[in-house]
């Protein structure tokens, strides 16, 4: 190796160094409570290597259990798969790294347990902690062959030195476990509750909410033509945005916390390209406040994006679809999120006329592997065109589902094989 490649190769070394230990010190300060740690460990873990989903698993027995659970497969915890016949299981036996880059090729993975999940390589980290392997850290992506040798040196690292916070929490865990045994469910769901409207009342008290900006591309000719503000919390919680905002709905702090998030998204508006517009996202109750209207009033409303999310039945569209219409006579633009998943389908798009239909992340995940997921974006292409809206794809994350996506003719997409939300 010349001497400028191994000065390169060095640098990077130490920078991929000091984002682990940057994660291991965010996962250090994540608190005393187990669930919170090892919630942690996965999130960094995927974003580090970059991947679609990551899973701490535990043996428990002649089974891993899934612990805790990121992307594709956050709906997976508790999932259990047997030690014998898994890569997991053959992670610890070896205590290394292993790497499957197909599982429908690999005879060493549970080829159904990696269907269930939706992934097609992987990687696996033991993590050993004084001799003892306490559990494995496993990264997945959905596409094959998604890992280089950089991705393994990560995983490694960061098993390392997260091997010791791991051990502290199951230790803790056990320590809890027997403490909850002697108290009833209710009591737990209480306290539960109440330290999530402390922690959400602290953050909107001390205005600390901040928006990422992801652009949203013109795919005829790679140009930037919106940004979707996406809200962002303090690291030192360590909790996913999904997790603030069902915290703020069991809370009954989803309006204000939206509201919040709102404003902060607004106030990036005057340094955005003057021809750039802004999408901030809103739940259908929001939308129909008041007070959101008068945030609204203080910005050009031609560059203002309003996305209606919504994961549970709209009640009352008749309302819904008034106060929507009068943000669009005033010249605000209204899209409809995540379409192609949940209630916010074609039901959403019929009954509120939006100038926007976004395609939901699991559409685009698997657009260019799957014919019938090309037929039903085309449709929607073509639903599009004829009531003048317009086709945003959301979560394109490599270049074939882009090139898929321009073959299909959808106008305009966003995700990070595009560009990664940018926070000031």
């Amino acid at each position: 190796m010349r001497s400028g490649e191994a000065a390169s190769s060095a640098a990077d070394d130490i920078a991929l160094l000091q984002r682990i230990v940057a994660a291991q010190s965010e996962i250090a300060a994540a608190g005393p409570e187990p669930q919170e740690v090892v919630d942690a460990i996965t999130h960094r873990a995927q974003e580090l290597t970059r991947s679609a989903g990551a899973v701490l698993e535990i043996r428990d027995g002649d089974v891993m259990r899934y612990w805790s659970a990121s992307g594709i497969a956050q709906g997976q915890v508790g999932f259990s798969l047997p030690v014998s016949g898994s890569l997991s299981g053959r992670c610890i036996e070896e205590q290394q790294v292993l790497r499957c880059d197909d599982s429908e090729v690999d005879p060493r993975v549970n080829r159904d347990a990696c269907r269930s999940v939706g992934l097609r390589s992987m990687l696996v980290a033991p993590l050993s902690f004084r001799g003892q392997v306490v559990g494995v850290l496993k990264v997945l992506a959905t596409t094959p062959a998604a890992y280089a040798d950089t991705d393994c040196r990560t995983l490694e690292h960061l098993s390392t030195l997260v091997a010791a916070s791991m051990y502290k929490a199951i230790e803790h865990a056990q320590m809890r476990a027997a403490l909850d045994a002697r108290m009833g469910q209710g009591e737990r769901e209480r306290r539960h509750a109440q330290d999530a409207r402390e922690r959400l009342l602290q953050v909107l008290e001390g205005a600390q909410l901040t928006a990422a900006l992801q652009p949203i591309v013109r795919l005829a000719d790679g140009v930037v033509v919106g940004y979707e503000a996406l809200a962002r919390f303090p690291l030192e919680y360590d909790l996913s945005t999904g997790r603030w905002f069902e915290d703020a709905a069991s809370s009954g702090l989803s309006v204000e916390l939206e509201l919040a998030a709102a404003a902060v998204a607004l106030a990036r508006l005057p340094s955005l390209p003057d021809d750039a517009f802004l999408a901030v996202n809103v739940s259908p109750e929001t939308a129909c406040n008041a007070r959101l209207h008068d945030l609204l009033a203080g910005h050009a409303p031609q560059r203002l994006v309003l996305e209606i999310t919504e994961h549970t039945a709209v009640e009352d569209y008749a309302r819904l679809g008034q106060c929507l219409s009068a943000l669009q006579q005033a010249g605000v633009r209204i899209a409809v999120d995540d379409t192609g998943a949940g209630f916010a389908s074609l039901r959403h798009v019929l009954r509120l006329a939006p100038d926007i239909i976004k395609l939901d992340i699991t559409l685009v995940r698997e657009i260019d592997q799957r014919p019938r997921v090309q037929s039903l974006v085309a449709a929607l292409l073509t639903f599009a065109q004829g009531t003048q809206a317009e086709l945003i794809a959301e979560g394109v994350e490599n270049e074939r589902q882009l090139q898929t996506l321009k073959e299909l003719g959808v106008p305009f997409a966003q995700g990070f094989h595009l560009g990664y939300p940018q926070v000031p």
